[in-house]
Parts: C-alpha cells; structure tokens; sequence
C-alpha cells in the first residue's frame, strides 16, 4: 500500500508540472505565431508592391515571344522557300548535265557518222578536226563547253562542206596517180562525184578508195575523158563524163580480173582441171572430125552395087564399093566380096564388120565421159581445200575483215566454177558425138540388111 501511495503522489506531481510546461510551450507559440503573422502581412504587401513590374514583365515577354515566334514562322517558311528554289535549281543543273551528255553524244555519233561519209579524198582536210573532237569526248580534263565547242567546230566544218558540194567546187590535195606516184592536183566536186587532175604530170581520173590504201587513187577513164576532167579542173566549166552508178561501175570494171589471174587464184588443182578439159577438147575435135568425115552409102550406091552383082559384073560392084571409103567402104567391100555365100554366112560377116568398127568409132569417147564426171569432183576438192585454207586463216586473223575473207571464199569456189564449166561441155560433146558415132553404126547396119534383102536369088 505504502507504495501504491508514493506512486501515486508521483504521478499527481508529474502532472502538475506538465501542465505548467504546457502553458509556457502555448505562450511561446502565441508569439511566434504572431510574429509569423507580422512577417506574412509584410511579405503580402512585399509582393503586391512586385506583383505589378512582374506582370507588366509577363506581358511585354510575352509579346516579344510572339514576335520571336512569327519571326521563327517568316524565316522557317524563307528557309522551305530558299530549299525548293534550291533543289529546282539542281534539278535544273542535272537536266542541264543530262542535256549536255545527250547533245554530245548525239554530237559524237555525228562526228563518227562524219567521217566514215567523207571522201577518201576529203579525209587529208577534215581528219585533224575529226580526231580533235573524238579526243576530246575522252578528255576528262576539258570542261563541257570546251568539249561542246570542238565539236560544234566540226559541225560548222560539215555544214560547209554540204554547201559546197551542193554548189560544186574545188580544193587541193593530194592523191595517188594510176603510176602509183602521190602527187599534188586539183579535186573537182560535182554532187557525191570526185575528180582529180594533175596537170604537172598530164594525168587526170576519178578519185576513188582502193582496197588497203588510205590516199585516194585516181582511175583513168580513157585519154578522151581524162582530157575533158583535166580542162574542167583547170578553168572550172566544160563537159565532164558522169559515173551515174557513183563508183560503181568503176569498181566493178576494176574488179574484173583476166583468165590468167583467175587461173593463178584456183591453186594447184585447176591445172588438173584445165589439162583434162585440154585433153577432153582435143579427142573431141579429133572424134568430131573423123565421125564426120565418115560417108555413108546412099540408096542409090547400095542400088547401083546390087544391080551391078545381079548383072555379074562384080568387079565393077567391088570397084565402086572401094571408091566410097572408110568402114561404110570397107563393110560394102566385104558384102561384095562374099556375095557368093549363103545370106546367113554373108550377114555374119557384115556383122562382124559393125563390131569392127564400133570400138573404132567410139574411141576415146569414154575419156570425154570421164572428164565429165572427174571435173566436177576436182572443183569441189579445190574448193574444200580453199574453205579449210580460209579457216585456218580465220582462226589466226579472226574475222574483222570481212572482205578479205569474202575474197577468200570466192577463190575458193573458182576451181568448182571452172569444174562445171568444163563438166558441162564435155558431157554435151560426149552425148553428142556418141549419137553421131550411133547414127554411123545404124548407117552401116540399115546398109547391110539392104544388101542381104537386095539378094533374093541366095538361100
């Protein structure tokens, strides 16, 4: 109990000075609360007094923020207007570039196309400007209107050139003479015809390209021509002769090439060919002669001997059968002579008589049918070993000259063009001095059986 008492008073005591802590904890919070408040007051009238700068601030900011943002507006919508100018521009600059590639491109094929039309004889003229401008297509160090203005140089060159031939005119240069001598002259323009005239050397012609050379080549025409292109070349006016095949003609006749040069172009085996077409020839001129040369009896000798054995004159029957000659002569000799025989040992003879003559008559004939027959086939080994030598030629050379290999091909087929021209007629003259020794032997035969018929009085 006595310490459930002294807790007690402990605790009433505690309690007791709480409260006065308490009191003096409220009277300190009373005063600060107030001078908090003072402080507030203050501070309140401290920014109504600063309220009024800062919104007049507030306003005047924000109306310059506006400007700043119209003027941002202005200068983003300058700057989207200076980008598309900008980029039409080089769009422009690019259609321009590609323009430019285009015209010279189109510039350099004109050019190339310029030169391969231009005469031989105009080349001497025309070939600095003309490699200039192809030069300069490759030239990476030249600028586009440098380039451009080469090539318009020989734009302009082309154009006068065009008007000068229109008009005709003439110019100088230098060209090879049909001596085979260079030499200065005279070229005289008329439309696409080109003349050369020399007169320190007396030697005119038509200018013209040979085959492998790079200089024009001047072809006579014939004294009176050339005298015509000679007098026009000097005074400018005059009668002059007209190619109207432009060359054509000129190269054709120029072209053309003897037996001779065709003979060397056919090799080794158109001798062969040529010696039996000889051989051929000469059998049948010979076999020609002698079938013609053959007489053969007429109804009225074949009469008169059997009217003459009937009479029993038989002597002048053998007279006038030895007076007709050959193996018509020799058959009718015979049938004479044995006349006294029975008609089937008499028909034996003359019988052996035809197959006598036969072989005779068609002699060597069989030589013509084999010359025939062979020439074709030695023209067409000819031409296989040409073919075979153009290939190999092709394989080493390659085929960049096409009109060195067409020449190639067509020596090749001569030895087969001389074969058919010798095949041919040797098989016409075979066919027909064949019929002719046939129609001989048909003769005689007809011959022989008019004799047996002509003598009934034998059984």
């Amino acid at each position: 109990m006595k310490s459930i008492f002294t807790a007690l008073l402990g605790f009433f005591a505690a309690i007791s000075s709480s409260a006065q802590s308490f009191e003096q904890v409220a009277s300190s919070a009373r005063s600060d609360l107030e001078r908090a408040g003072d402080q507030l007051e203050a501070l309140e009238e401290q920014i109504v007094m600063q309220r009024q700068p800062l919104e007049a601030e507030e306003r005047r900011l924000k109306d310059r923020a506006f400007e700043l943002r119209a003027d941002l507006g202005r200068i983003l919508r300058r700057r989207d207007n200076t980008d598309r100018d900008l980029r039409s521009l080089e769009n422009d600059v690019e259609a321009r570039k590609d323009e430019n590639a285009y015209l010279t491109s189109l510039m350099g094929e004109y050019i190339r196309a310029f030169d391969n039309r231009l005469h031989v004889s105009e080349q001497q003229h025309y070939a600095e400007q003309v490699e200039d401008a192809k030069l300069a297509i490759e030239d990476i160090n030249l600028s586009a209107a440098d380039r451009f203005n080469t090539q318009l140089q020989v734009l302009n060159a082309a154009i006068t050139r065009l008007e000068n031939i229109v008009g005709g005119h003439q110019f100088s240069g230098r060209g090879v003479l049909p001596g085979g001598l260079l030499e200065e002259g005279t070229y005289s323009v008329l439309g696409p015809i080109y003349f050369f005239s020399s007169p320190e050397n007396n030697a005119s012609g038509i200018a013209t390209r040979e085959f492998g050379s790079s200089q024009p080549t001047t072809i006579s025409l014939g004294e009176e021509y050339d005298l015509l292109i000679s007098e026009f070349s000097q005074d400018g006016t005059g009668s002059i002769p007209i190619d109207v095949t432009l060359g054509s003609a000129v190269q054709v006749e120029a072209a053309k090439d003897t037996v001779l040069e065709v003979i060397q172009k056919g090799g080794k085996v158109i001798y062969f060919i040529l010696g039996l077409a000889g051989i051929a020839l000469l059998i049948a001129i010979f076999k020609f002669i002698e079938i013609s040369g053959v007489r053969r009896a007429r109804p009225k000798d074949l009469s008169y001997i059997i009217k003459t054995l009937n009479e029993g004159d038989r002597k002048g029957a053998l007279e006038y059968a030895q007076k007709i000659g050959g193996p018509v002569g020799r058959l009718l000799t015979a049938a004479v002579e044995n006349a006294d025989r029975d008609k089937d040992q008499v028909e034996e003879i003359l019988y052996q008589q035809l197959i006598t003559t036969q072989p005779k008559l068609e002699r060597f004939l069989p030589f013509i049918a084999v010359t025939a027959g062979t020439a074709p086939l030695l023209g067409l080994l000819g031409t296989v070993t040409g073919m075979i030598t153009t290939f190999k030629l092709i394989t080493i050379f390659g085929t960049g000259d096409a009109k060195s290999l067409s020449t190639g091909i067509s020596e090749a087929l001569i030895t087969t063009e001389f074969g058919l021209i010798v095949a041919i007629p040797s098989l016409i003259c075979h066919a027909l001095l064949h019929r002719k020794a046939k129609g001989v032997l048909g003769s005689m035969e007809r011959t022989a059986i008019g004799f047996i018929n002509g003598l009934p009085g034998k059984t």
